[in-house]
């Protein structure tokens, strides 16, 4: 072989090892993005994972090193395992209804009338609002970073028969419903003077059509049309509580992440979440008027009848929720209301 042609072989050489130096370089950086693990409780057809997977590609298109994998479905746990993997960084990650089993303060998101409309919603569900801070450091403390309170809709209350006296606090209403096991709807269900029944989700629909209760809180207008418009005759928009879940994040995935990957997924979040009270703003009005359509009476309930409603069940039932969540807790709530 010639000294030119030898030559000509070692430049080829050169430029072949030097593209796959490059080519490996740059799948190296590409195989090192943060890879975050998503968790989702929705099913994959609904408009949550819709919104995790929309999250994901805004999370890849920021262009800060990370990447994206949603699991949809309740795939890596139901949620009450899913927040303890978030506790132990073993899920980075997730989108669920924030549970109560690790510290039961947690359920102050589901005290009666805590928020009573939406533009409510938008100062107490967003940070800044004293009620958003306190429910930060609840799951902060457990190491668990809260990115966003996700509203799905407002409950009310969903009947088989007319009741009596629906907007006067504390009147007996003649009716038995059923109620959630949990103190604040317990409490709040008592002081709206509804008589309480507890009864499991699985047995509702049966005990609705059997008699066993006379209707039920818990379900707001698109649940109540999706899962009982068969039965329900009358449906009351109190708007008592929020159907509401969360995004939560490890503490410890959290600290791994640059500034530059903090902000994105701050960010990115936060503005999920914000977009997630306009659209369940909509879908309350949408499904209120599907309930008038399937022929239940939906009760009006605006106005200053509903702010009196909303004000009277505070002063009866916060006051007796004192004593489990202390006054401290109750006196940030009511602040954010003034």
């Amino acid at each position: 072989m010639s000294l030119s042609i030898r030559a000509t072989a070692s430049r080829a050489v050169g430029v072949l090892l030097a593209a796959f130096v490059a080519t490996t370089a740059t799948s190296s950086v590409s195989e090192a993005a943060t890879r975050l693990k998503i968790s989702g409780q929705h099913a994959t057809d609904h408009s949550a994972t819709a919104m995790l997977n929309q999250i994901a590609e805004d999370l890849e298109a920021a262009e800060v090193g990370l990447s994206a994998k949603v699991f949809p479905a309740n795939q890596l746990g139901d949620y009450t395992l899913v927040y303890e993997d978030i506790v132990r960084g073993n899920v980075d990650i997730a989108h669920l209804t924030v549970p109560s089993q690790l510290d039961p303060n947690l359920e102050a998101n589901y005290f009666p009338f805590l928020v009573s409309n939406y533009d409510e919603m938008r100062k107490v569900y967003s940070p800044g609002s004293c009620f958003y801070g306190a429910y930060s450091k609840m799951q902060a403390d457990l190491g668990v970073r809260l990115l966003g309170i996700v509203p799905e809709g407002f409950i009310g209350v969903g009947l088989t028969k007319p009741a009596e006296k629906l907007f006067e606090v504390g009147a007996d209403k003649n009716v038995l419903i059923r109620v959630p096991p949990i103190d604040t709807f317990n409490s709040g269900a008592s002081a709206m003077g509804f008589r309480g029944t507890t009864i499991a989700y699985a047995d509702l629909y049966p005990a609705l059509q059997t008699g066993v209760a006379d209707g039920w809180i818990g379900g707001t207008a698109a649940l109540n049309y999706f899962g009982f418009r068969d039965i329900v005759k009358e449906f009351v928009p109190y708007r008592a509580y929020v159907e509401a879940t969360a995004f939560v994040m490890s503490e410890k995935t959290w600290q791994d992440l640059t500034p530059e990957q903090q902000e994105a997924v701050a960010t990115t979040f936060a503005e999920a979440a914000a977009a997630a009270i306009e659209r369940s703003e909509a879908e309350d009005e949408e499904y209120l008027a599907k309930l008038e359509e399937a022929g239940i009476k939906v009760h009006p309930f605006e106005g200053e009848v509903a702010q009196k409603f909303a004000q009277g069940v505070r002063d009866v039932a916060w006051p007796a929720l004192e004593e489990r969540f202390g006054s401290e807790l109750i006196s940030c709530m009511q602040s954010d209301l003034k």
